[in-house]
This record gives C-alpha cells, structure tokens and sequence, in this order.
C-alpha cells in the first residue's frame, strides 16, 4: 500500500476493524483512528445493508474531506473494491484449495442457500475472501453447515437453528459430530461422548425430550407507514432484519412484500433487488426474478453472484444468447468465478460450441482441482 493512510467509515462485511487495520499493516499501510487530513484512502463499509447509498455516509464527512475528494487527494472506496485491489482478491493463490461460494455449499450441505446467507450475515460462518460482493468461504464452514442441516432436519426454525449454532461454535469440536434434537435443545455426539449446545456433557438416557415450539414473526399487515421518505437508516436496517425473520419463517411473500417497501421509502438497492430476485425464484416466479436480477446489475454492474444468477435464469428460461451474455459479464469483472466457468462451459457444451466449452471447463479445473463438480465434466 505504499505507506497511504486509511480510515475505514461504518460497518465492516469481511472481517472486524483490528483484522483488517493488522492486515492493512502487513501490506505495508497505516490505520487513522479518525478522519483527518493526512487520510488517503477512505473505506466504506459494507457491512451496512444500504452501504452504498451515497446519501447515508457521505453525511459523515466534513467539508475538507469532502474537497480533497474532489480535488484528487483523497480516495472513496467500498470495501470490496478496497480488497480487491489491495488485498489480491483475484489472486487465487489467496484463496484456499477448495474454496466454495454460496451456492456450492448449498449444493455440497443440502442447506438451502437462503440459510447460508443468513449464516454469513450472522457472522456464524465467515468468508475467507469477498469479491465483488461475492463470498468464497473454505472446507471449515461445511461442519456447521451439516449441523444446520440436521437441525432443520429436526424441525428446528431458522430462527431456533441460529440461535442453537451460536451456542453451539463457542464448544465446536474438531473432530467429526453428529446432531441429536430433543426439544428445545440440541445435542453434539462426539467419540468423547454426548453434551449439549453449552458444552455441558450429559449420559444419553437423561435427554428428556420435548415438544418444540414452533414460532413465526406476526404476518406484515400495514406497510404503508414504512414508505415516509425520511426514513432513518438505522430504521431501514431494523425493517431487513424484520425480512430476513419473515423470510427465516417461511413466509417468503410476506419478506418480498416488505422489501419492495423497503425500496419504495428508500430507493432502488442492488442487494435488495437480489435478495427480492433469490426470493420469486424460491417461489417459482422466474420471470420476475430474472426482472430484479437485472435491476441488481443495472444498480451495480460490478455485482458479479447477481450475474451469475442472471445466467442461470435466462438458461433455464431458454434464452442461451443473453444467459452467456450475463456469464461473460461476470467473468470480466472476476476472471476466476469458477463457478461461472462451469455454468458458461456447460451452457456452450450444450449448443455445441465445444472448443469454447472446453476452454472453460479447463480454467475451471485449474481454479477447482479437487472440486467435486470436476467429475461432471464431460473428458
């Protein structure tokens, strides 16, 4: 970094404030506690829903601050540009062997990908590296997936599942668990015997089972008193996390409903778009999630998981041309998206452009060697 001084504004996605102020001090960059005329480079945040809403932080910077931007002394980044460019995140060397976006661990965990998501913003599962808004994340997040897996199995909540992983993780062991719900309580059955979410070791035949309660948000009645234009921030924050609780509780209509409330008081939002787009999809409604697809890329051409999307429904809507089309566009922003390589090769395999398939299929197995999806390749 050469020595430049940074100061990161708001909520961190990727990591807390000390994990990145130490890795800024390892590429050779200085951390300002505050905002400060020596400050070259200014960090947005992105742990904030509406982070890239100019309005909602350019309101935290002075004048002089403000002056030196537009003079050309002064950097305003997100956070995802930040790491990309100094954080190498196109640099697969970075990156574990195997490391897996969302959607692979949805297929790799059979934990439906909504979850993960919510386990990611939850911080129950952290990202080894974040690109474009894209998280890649390595083989130790697949344990807790497969105990989420077992919870849900169980007829736990979402809610209930997140609740009990929280608990759980601080009494992780390392070696291989299995899951047993009983109740309102779960259950971790190692080699060294049977305890519970506390830690707490228990001999199996004192579990007493229990009916679990099974309880959902009330249902959304009145939106309009959500749609004043003066909304606060913090407001519109507390009204996604009442989306992500309808949504946690199956009521998949209800969280699309207030989203689109959401983008009515506060204006259009690529990650709300998305999340409205993941929503439709769920309920079969591709058409009208590839309609929001678009809107998250019109909003944020670098979003490249919303492209990929993108190219995922138009294929399975049948239109081949702009499905390839979306990969490509995502591919330009982020050259080793496997999981794109994959899609795109499968994609001109099928219409027959075979040499350009294989070249995918390569890159691909170059950037995922021990990729499970390695076997579906055709030789």
């Amino acid at each position: 970094m050469d020595g430049k001084t940074i100061y990161f504004l708001g909520k961190l996605a990727v990591s807390n404030r000390k994990e990145a102020a130490e890795a800024v001090r390892r590429a050779g960059g200085r951390v300002a506690q505050k905002l400060t005329p020596k400050v070259q480079i200014v960090v947005i945040g992105e742990g904030d829903i509406l982070a890239r809403d100019w309005n909602l932080w350019n309101d935290q910077l002075d004048d002089a601050t403000r002056e030196a931007f537009e003079a050309g002394l002064l950097e305003i980044v997100s956070e995802t540009f930040f790491w990309d460019r100094y954080g190498n995140s196109h640099n697969t060397d970075g990156l574990p062997k195997t490391s897996y976006t969302p959607s692979m661990l949805a297929e790799l965990t059979d934990v439906p990908i909504s979850v993960i998501r919510q386990l990611q913003k939850r911080q129950l599962i952290i990202p080894v590296r974040q690109v474009h808004r894209l998280a890649y994340f390595d083989a130790e997040s697949i344990l807790p997936l497969k105990i989420v897996r077992n919870m849900l199995d169980a007829g736990l909540t979402t809610n209930a599942v997140m609740d009990r992983l929280r608990k759980i993780k601080r009494n992780l062991p390392s070696e291989q668990v299995e899951v047993q719900v009983s109740g309102r309580n779960v259950f971790l059955i190692t080699n060294k015997g049977l305890s519970d979410q506390d830690g707490q070791q228990y001999f199996p035949f004192l579990v007493e089972d229990e009916s679990v309660p099974v309880t959902q948000p009330e249902p959304l009645e009145i939106l309009g008193s959500i749609l004043e234009p003066d909304s606060e921030p913090n407001n519109m924050e507390s009204l996604c996390e009442t989306a992500w609780s309808l949504e946690s509780a199956g009521n998949l209509q209800g969280a699309i409903d207030l989203y689109r409330a959401i983008l009515a008081a506060g204006g259009p939002n690529p990650h709300i778009h998305f999340q409205i787009a993941e929503l439709l999809y769920r309920l079969g409604d591709v058409t009208a999630a590839r309609e929001q697809y678009f809107m998250a890329v019109e909003l944020d051409e670098t979003f490249v998981e919303a492209r990929a999307n993108l190219g995922c429904v138009l294929a399975e809507l049948g239109n081949d041309q702009l499905a390839a089309a979306a990969f490509r566009g995502a591919l330009k922003y982020h050259p080793d998206y496997a999981e794109v390589r994959f899609h795109l090769g499968k994609l001109l395999q099928r219409v027959g452009l075979t040499e350009e398939a294989n070249e995918h299929f390569r890159q691909f197995l170059e950037l995922m060697p021990d990729s499970p999806w390695a076997e579906q390749i055709s030789k």
